[in-house]
C-alpha cells in the first residue's frame, strides 16, 4: 500500500512540476521570438534611415558625389524595392513592410518593372540577403543610384 500512495505522489508532484515549467517554457518562447522580431525591424529600420539620409546627402553635394555604407543586413528581409523613384521599401518575411521616403529621386541600376499604376526598380538579392553589405550610394546629378560596391570599390 506503501508503495502504491508513493507512486501516485510521485506522479503528482511531477505533473504539477510539469504544469508549472510548460506554462514558463512557452512564455519564454513567446517573448523570446518577439525579441527577435524587434531587433530585426530595429535593424533594418537603421538600414532604412542611413541608406535615405546618404541619399540626400550625396545628392545636396552635386553630380558625382559617392559614399559607401557599410551595413549588416539581418536574416528575413525577402526583397528590397524602389516606389515612385521616392519610396525606400523593405519587405520581410515576417509579411511587413517598412517604407521610408526620400526628398531626393532615388534609383537602382536594375531595369525598372512597370506594373499597372506604379513603376518600381529592385534590387538585386545580394544586397539584402543576410550578412555584412556595402551599399553605394552616387549622385547623377538630378538622382541617386542606390546600389552593392564591388570588391574593389570599398574603401
Amino acid at each position: 500500500m506503501k508503495k502504491t500512495q508513493a507512486s501516485a505522489e510521485y506522479i503528482l508532484v511531477s505533473a504539477v512540476i510539469l504544469l508549472i515549467i510548460l506554462p514558463i517554457i512557452s512564455i519564454f518562447y513567446s517573448y523570446s521570438h518577439e525579441s527577435n522580431e524587434e531587433i530585426r525591424q530595429s535593424q533594418v529600420n537603421k538600414i532604412g534611415i542611413e541608406i535615405v539620409d546618404a541619399a540626400e546627402q550625396v545628392y545636396y553635394l552635386g553630380e558625382s558625389s559617392k559614399t559607401t555604407l557599410d551595413a549588416t543586413m539581418p536574416d528575413g528581409v525577402e526583397k528590397i524595392e524602389i516606389w515612385h523613384n521616392q519610396e525606400l521599401v523593405f519587405f520581410l518575411n515576417d509579411g511587413s513592410e517598412l517604407a521610408f521616403k526620400s526628398r531626393v529621386n532615388i534609383t537602382t541600376d536594375q531595369e525598372c518593372t512597370e506594373q499597372i499604376e506604379r513603376c518600381h526598380y529592385n534590387f538585386k538579392k545580394t544586397v539584402y540577403s543576410q550578412g555584412l553589405k556595402h551599399i553605394t550610394i552616387e549622385s547623377k546629378g538630378d538622382y541617386v543610384i542606390i546600389g552593392e560596391a564591388g570588391l574593389t570599390e570599398v574603401y
